[in-house]
């Protein structure tokens, strides 16, 4: 058996390429399709802050005197032989273990309380380490200690446009929403398949920003993001367009959709999962709608809610229970 292929952390973190979406980016790595590849991950703070008495955004620089600030490093673009433009790319998570020290951060001015009087403190420079240790992430604040269940997930993923050119931290998606984005979804973890639109050769995946937890919403903007290890394969549904990006996971259906205000970003995740429901389980639009508003297995999940922080939209989906899909 052949040795798996690996991207070492040095190659996705402190170069242009790993802070745009672009498909002139020459391939970090070319695989087959269900060839399983490895790829070290660096936080979304470029590691900067694993010191503790570095602060946001302060002791950024350089990353962070770019505009747009170069956060989120990815690596990338990963060319999927076989995958064509006008295809869908499948993206498995395989595995994400080795999850390093986590950092937490306050962004001062770019928050939803900021400059608010009686919020002075959410306004200062501050850095939060979280061990993440043994399947656990424990924080201390002051004399209280917390501790938590790591859920660990890939905060960025996406396939590069046709043309346009994006960057990893800003933009949660671009002019064609199935692409993908900085999400910072929670369900794009282990296990889960990621539906993404090719608009190019090989797809030119690009993924990072590993969260080793997260609360509904990220609201503060900064997770428990945390460097480690991802495996991924990919396959392809070929000649397939799809309207935004899907997530199948082993117990349910989740559409995905980036925008504001919330209730817009809601309306088109469900009419992203009536689509699916309706093109690939053979529902038809009323049966589905009708389903998704009167059974307890519907879901609408709030990912990312970050007021403040430039053009990041907010990240919600619409989920449904494979236990509900017709037999």
């Amino acid at each position: 058996m052949s040795e798996i292929k690996r991207v070492p952390r040095e190659r996705n973190v402190g170069q242009l390429r790993n802070y745009a979406f672009n498909k002139d980016t020459s391939p970090i790595l070319e695989v087959e399709l269900g060839e399983k590849f490895v790829a070290e991950i660096e936080d979304a703070m470029n590691g900067i802050l694993r010191d503790p008495t570095k602060l946001y955004p302060k002791d950024t620089k350089p990353y962070s005197e770019h505009v747009p600030g170069w956060f989120n490093p990815c690596c990338g673009p990963i060319y999927v032989k076989g995958v064509e433009a006008g295809d869908v790319l499948i993206v498995n998570i395989e595995k994400i273990d080795k999850i390093q020290t986590g950092v937490t951060c306050t962004t001062p001015g770019a928050h939803h309380f900021a400059g608010l009087r009686g919020w002075e403190e959410c306004d200062e420079m501050y850095t939060g380490i979280i061990k993440n240790v043994a399947g656990k992430g424990t924080w201390t604040y002051g004399a209280h200690t917390y501790t938590w269940e790591l859920k660990p997930f890939l905060g960025t993923i996406a396939t590069a446009p046709e043309w346009e050119v994006l960057s990893s931290e800003p933009t949660s998606f671009g002019s064609a929403p199935a692409c993908g984005g900085n999400m910072d979804c929670r369900d794009v973890r282990e296990g889960t398949k990621v539906w993404l639109q090719s608009f190019n050769e090989g797809g030119l995946l690009f993924f990072g920003d590993m969260h080793a937890s997260q609360g509904d919403g990220e609201v503060t903007g900064v997770a428990n993001e945390a460097a480690g290890e991802i495996t991924l394969s990919c396959d392809v549904i070929r000649n397939k367009t799809i309207p935004n990006v899907r997530l199948e996971t082993l117990e349910s259906l989740i559409s995905i959709y980036c925008y504001r205000p919330i209730e817009e970003a809601i309306r088109q995740a469900v009419k992203g999962l009536i689509l699916w429901l309706e093109e690939d389980y053979k529902m038809t639009k009323r049966e589905a709608y009708v389903l998704a508003s009167t059974c307890s297995e519907f879901r609408i999940n709030v990912y990312q809610v970050c007021t403040g922080l430039g053009r990041i939209m907010t990240t919600v989906g619409a989920e449904l229970s494979k236990k509900m899909l017709p037999k």
